[in-house]
């Protein structure tokens, strides 16, 4: 019975990374729309400019739009090793609990790395946003009142 217990315990312990798992997976696919929208406007542009319906401020759109697509990538990198420490943290749980080998130290180094990859993924989004919206002002400028 004793051991039942503790195999409770450690299912209730591998619930914290599964749910960051979860979390961070709706921003990674918030940030794979993101970049798919990018790259469709990107190839659009393109094929205007190469259709000689290109001018200056296609240009630029395209250079705004290839910085966000590498913000974007960093961002999505960041989440992904987020979601593959959440991931070791619950393989050590379970296998600390089998073998009996202290991974508390490894735990601990996964979890803090895991976070800090959700801060810089977070850190690049917002970056994107704000490239997004600079970009949009550039758009919409002459039509402002």
């Amino acid at each position: 019975m004793e051991n039942i217990q503790n195999l409770i315990q450690l299912m209730q312990s591998a619930i914290s990374p599964i749910v960051l798992i979860s979390g961070v997976g709706l921003l990674l696919l918030s940030l794979t729309n993101r970049l798919g929208r990018v790259i469709d406007r990107s190839r659009f542009l393109v094929q205007e400019i190469e259709a000689g319906k290109g001018d200056d401020n296609k240009h630029l759109q395209i250079g705004i739009l290839f910085k966000r697509s590498r913000i974007l990538r960093a961002s999505i990198t960041s989440i992904s090793l987020t979601i593959l420490f959440a991931s070791l943290m619950i393989l050590l749980l379970f296998l600390g609990y089998f073998t009996q080998i202290d991974v508390s130290f490894l735990f601990i180094t996964f979890f803090v790395l895991a976070i800090c990859g959700l801060i810089v993924a977070i850190i690049f989004f917002l970056f994107d946003i704000t490239i997004s919206l600079k970009a949009l002002d550039i758009q919409v400028e002459k039509y402002r009142s």
